[in-house]
């Protein structure tokens, strides 16, 4: 059987110790090879005004309009003075007033049995006074992958003013291998929600985050996935995210860096086009891949390789421990 990776959850400032399982940063990667589990040291940093407003834009897409809100558009655009009103949003109730990578999205309010809100306005601005008509629109406020919608009632008099409290907090997420920080290009992070629906399911919330990138999220808990490489060095834990703060997660990986080659004699040539499978005890596949000298990341284990070269197949059993790095011969004979 495999082992199971090891996580070590850390967060920003201070390590707390003194507690079961409050490790040191020294300590981390003799208890990653021996596959223990670590709690998390729960301190937390209050971040300043827009100081983790670091995260990539997401890739949007709008649906295409319709006749009636391009005209309800051009309707706006043409009011030179009128109803309307004025947004801001902040973090927590008595946070600062954000002040840049909000974008608002105004929707018509559709009644009963009408169908899906139609998008009216968007406008990617921290503070906005957008004119709308006297009625009721559906508002909604995006701040990376935290939002917030409500129900706003614009009237013929004076502009009322909509004050937006997020309740976001960040996450900022990094992977170790042994003692080193892992390359970003080598690992990655599913994010989704901790609660689980009927079938057993979680929401994703975000695919394929980066490491060192700070993610804007709604309060409350998490559920994360650590893939390292591309075969079955993963960590799964759940993350508390708080209102106003900056939660940094380490993750440690256990994971063995193993090259493969098929040759004709031990420290011969590597033979090209060689296809490869790497498979569980069980016979379970972890990963394929073709190539004279293939690298994979795999968690400590035992496993047997397969190489096809031409009409020919070899097998070999091997195992690997943590932070190895191997190279594996199979003969070809």
């Amino acid at each position: 059987m495999l082992k199971r990776n090891a996580i070590a959850l850390l967060v920003a400032g201070l390590l707390i110790t003194g507690g079961p399982g409050l490790l040191p940063r020294t300590g981390l990667e003799a208890n990653a090879q021996q596959g223990q589990g670590w709690d998390p040291a729960t301190k937390l940093t209050p971040m300043p005004q827009d100081g983790w407003a670091t995260e990539s834009k997401p890739t949007e897409s709008e649906a295409v309009e319709s006749e009636a809100v391009q005209q309800a558009r051009k309707a706006l655009s043409a009011r030179q003075a009128g109803s309307g009103v004025a947004l801001s949003a902040r973090l927590t109730e008595d946070g600062q007033r954000l002040t840049r990578g909000l974008i608002w999205r105004v929707y018509s309010d559709p009644k009963p049995g009408a169908g899906k809100p139609e998008l009216l306005v968007k406008q990617p601005a921290p503070s906005p006074t957008i004119s709308l008509e006297p009625g009721t629109y559906l508002v909604n406020v995006a701040y990376g992958r935290s939002h917030l919608t409500k129900r706003v009632t614009v009237s013929d008099g004076p502009g009322a003013q909509e004050t937006f409290v997020l309740n976001a907090g960040g996450l900022r997420l990094t992977a170790y291998a042994g003692e080193q920080r892992v390359p970003d290009k080598t690992v990655s992070f599913n994010i989704y929600m901790a609660e689980t629906d009927q079938s057993g399911q979680r929401r994703q919330v975000m695919s394929k985050a980066r490491p060192g990138v700070i993610i804007r999220l709604n309060a409350g808990i998490y559920y994360l996935r650590s893939t390292y490489g591309g075969a079955n060095s993963h960590v799964e834990a759940e993350v508390s995210v708080e209102a106003g703060k900056l939660t940094e997660i380490a993750i440690a990986h256990a994971a063995a860096r193993v090259t493969f080659r098929l040759v004709t004699r031990p420290g011969g040539e590597a033979l090209p086009a060689t296809q490869w499978t790497i498979a569980a005890p069980e016979g379970e596949v972890i990963t394929q891949s073709v190539g004279a000298l293939p690298t994979h990341i795999l968690a400590p284990g035992t496993y047997t390789v397969t190489a096809r070269n031409g009409r020919r197949e070899f097998k070999r059993k091997f195992n690997v421990e943590d932070s190895q790095m191997a190279h594996v011969e199979v003969l070809a004979k």
